[in-house]
């Protein structure tokens, strides 16, 4: 066969698939040759009361992990917001998984004490507008951080994402609660420890936990949203 017409072929087939991802109503499940965990809807929880997406383990897998599975490179910064505890965010800038475009952040799992180490000797200390501090680590730092575990998982869809697509891949939520001005409204599913905010135009925002960890993220909530009926 030609060899422009196979080329042709090819790329027809991988925009069907990316279509059929996309559009609601459109392919119902992951295909039977797509990798199992790679996509944000296929939740697996595990025996010990945690759960994976997207090849990676929440409390077990790590940021190194994390960068082979998503082959790509992560951003690594320690954040410290007024009143609050530091965190270690790694950011990727463009993942795809399953063929949906993403910007992913990873809270790591760094435990106080060597939080409080990396703090203390980042390598350069910026305040943000929010008055949180950005703290950038050590090489050494840098390097050992890759070696805790994921504690929590947030995805950005490049692509506008509709009600009735999110109902169709994670079933209907425990819950629903829009945010005070009516824009965005929190699909919660606390058995798959995932929390689902999509404002009027489309833009989503998923967040994933150990399901025992809900609470933290529906507990900012409560002051500042309303059921819907």
């Amino acid at each position: 066969m030609d060899k422009k017409i196979i080329l042709a072929i090819l790329a027809f087939s991988a925009l069907a698939l990316v279509i059929g991802l996309l559009i609601p109503g459109g392919e119902s499940g992951p295909s039977q040759n797509q990798p199992s965990q790679t996509l944000p809807w296929q939740i697996e929880p595990t025996s010990d009361g945690s759960i994976r997406v997207f090849g990676l383990t929440l409390g077990q897998s790590t940021l190194h992990d994390a960068e082979q599975q998503l082959r790509s490179a992560a951003s690594v910064n320690l954040f410290a917001e007024p009143e609050q505890p530091p965190i270690v965010e790694a950011y990727f800038d463009k993942i795809t998984a399953g063929g949906l475009s993403a910007r992913m952040v990873l809270v790591i799992g760094v435990p106080p004490e060597p939080l409080r180490t990396m703090y203390e000797r980042g390598a350069r200390i910026s305040t943000l507008g929010s008055g949180a501090r950005k703290v950038t680590l050590t090489d050494e730092d840098l390097i050992s951080v890759r070696n805790y575990p994921i504690a929590s998982i947030t995805y950005v869809p490049r692509t506008r994402l509709q009600p009735q697509w999110i109902h169709q891949r994670f079933g209907e939520p425990a819950r629903r609660l829009t945010e005070t001005g009516g824009e965005t409204t929190h699909w919660l599913y606390p058995d798959k420890g995932l929390d689902v905010a999509l404002d009027n135009k489309g833009h989503a925002i998923l967040q994933y936990v150990v399901p025992a960890q809900f609470s933290r993220l529906q507990a900012p909530l409560a002051d500042q949203s309303h059921p819907l009926p």
